[in-house]
This record gives structure tokens, sequence and C-alpha cells, in this order.
């Protein structure tokens, strides 16, 4: 396995209800996963990462193009969830971010930059949790595209060559949430198979094979109504090349969509 500057790669949920400031009395129903967020973020201050990339599936889409906030200084709030006192805030890593553009570009992707500065609850959510439990450094803040599912695994090569290319220890965390149908009380609608998805899902994390979430039926992926699919194919594709080290850190869903924190590697070539 080569050796990469990539210390660290997870996946987080995202829901604003796990916020004590947003959910209150709610966040009871959530505590596995703000606990599991307390480990994801002690793992990755202790894997030295200098940089966290995170990428979100509710930034601006482009149909073509990957995005990423642009501003010298990213910040975002919970106005939108009755809490606009509770603000996240992190500077740009503006080199990393500059290469991952350029190496994506030689590859034939575009890293369209985007013109509002106000972070979405995908990139806030889990910034919130790492920047709490005490992790404190620059980001990188991108969001997925409509592109072919093999386009999302590439672009993650080129991340992960671009991380190389700086040289500094950088983790990557895709943030996203299950399935939206897992009760009849849930946002999206229920559906008696979405389960099977999260199960999958959950399995391959459980026995480090990637691979079956790379392949997962893309029918019961549709069923699902999930959100954090082409996130993970982004992380799975910066950790091309790397010895995996899985880990389920928690699972749940307690309001009918799944919520998941996982470790997909660890200090990698470290």
């Amino acid at each position: 396995m080569e050796t990469s500057s990539v210390v660290f790669i997870g996946i987080a949920p995202h829901p604003p209800i796990m916020v004590p400031e947003v959910g209150g009395v709610m966040t009871k129903e959530v505590r596995g996963s703000i606990d599991g967020m307390h480990e994801l973020t002690r793992r990755i201050i202790a894997s030295g990462a200098q940089t966290v990339i995170l990428i979100s599936p509710h930034a601006p889409l482009e149909a073509h193009a990957f995005v990423a906030y642009n501003e010298p200084h990213l910040q975002g709030s919970f106005a939108n969830f009755r809490a606009p006192q509770t603000l996240v805030n992190a500077p740009l890593d503006t080199e990393l971010l500059k290469t991952i553009t350029g190496d994506s570009a030689v590859a034939g992707y575009v890293v369209t930059p985007l013109a509002c500065s106000e972070l979405d609850h995908g990139i806030t959510v889990p910034l919130y949790f790492l920047q709490r439990n005490g992790w404190s450094g620059r980001i990188v803040a991108l969001g997925y595209s409509f592109l072919p599912d093999e386009d999302h695994l590439r672009f993650g090569m080129c991340v992960k060559s671009a991380v190389d290319s700086v040289g500094r220890p950088v983790a990557f965390i895709a943030s996203g949430d299950l399935s939206h149908r897992l009760k009849p009380t849930a946002p999206a609608g229920y559906n008696p198979e979405a389960h099977f998805f999260d199960e999958e899902v959950v399995a391959a994390i459980k026995e480090c094979a990637p691979d079956r979430i790379i392949n997962v039926d893309q029918n019961l992926r549709r069923i699902a109504g999930e959100c954090g699919y082409r996130s993970i194919l982004v992380a799975l594709g910066v950790s091309e090349g790397v010895r995996p080290d899985c880990e389920l850190l928690h699972y749940e869903a307690p309001f009918g969509v799944g919520y998941l924190v996982a470790q997909v590697a660890r200090n990698v070539g470290r």
C-alpha cells in the first residue's frame, strides 16, 4: 500500500436535531450519534489532521460539476433551524482547494466555486461536532454533482492526489444520511424495503468491504431515498490504493432516517 497524507477517512450524519441548541430535549433520541461524533473527532485529532475536507449533499448542486465554498473564512449558522446564535466558522485551506481544483481539471472534472458564503447544514452539523469536541484547523467544504457514480469515485481519487501533493495530514469526512424512509413517520414517507439499503451499508462497514457499497443495488438505493451515497463514493475514491480500516462507531434511525458514524480508514500510510 502506498504512503499518503490522508490520515483519516470517515462518514458522519448531519441531522440538525443533533445540535443541542436546535434539538433541545430531543437530542436524547440521537445520543448515540452525538457520542459517535465525539469518538470520530477524537480519532481525527489523534491522526494529526491539520485540515478536514467535508463533502455535503446539501451544497448548491451543479449537474456536471462538483462545487466548493470559496470564501477565505467559511461560516455557517443554524438560523434555518431556529438557532440563529449558534455559529460555526473555520478558515479555508486555500492551497489545498486550489490543488484539488487543478488535479480535478487534469482528470476532466470541474470544481465550481460557490458564490454563496453560508455553509449548508451538511457541512455545519459535522463541523459543529468537530469543533465542539476539540478539533481546530482549516477546512475544505465541497458538494457533489449529478455525474455518474464512477465519476464520484474518480473525483475522490483527484482529492487524494491533491492531498498528497500538498503533503500535510488531512482528514476526509463524507457527510450524509442513509435511508429517509424507514418509518411511517419518516420525512420522505415509508418504504418497507428501505431498511435493506442501510443494512447493506452497515454490513459493508462492519466487514470492511467497501466494494459492497460501490456495487449496492441501485434500485434499492432509490427506494431508500438516501442522501449520503455519493458523499461516501467520493470518500471511497479518496481511500483508493490505501489500506482500509473500517469501524462502525454508531448507527441509529430514531426518526426514520438512518444516521451512520463510521471510520473508513485511519492513519493511512503513517
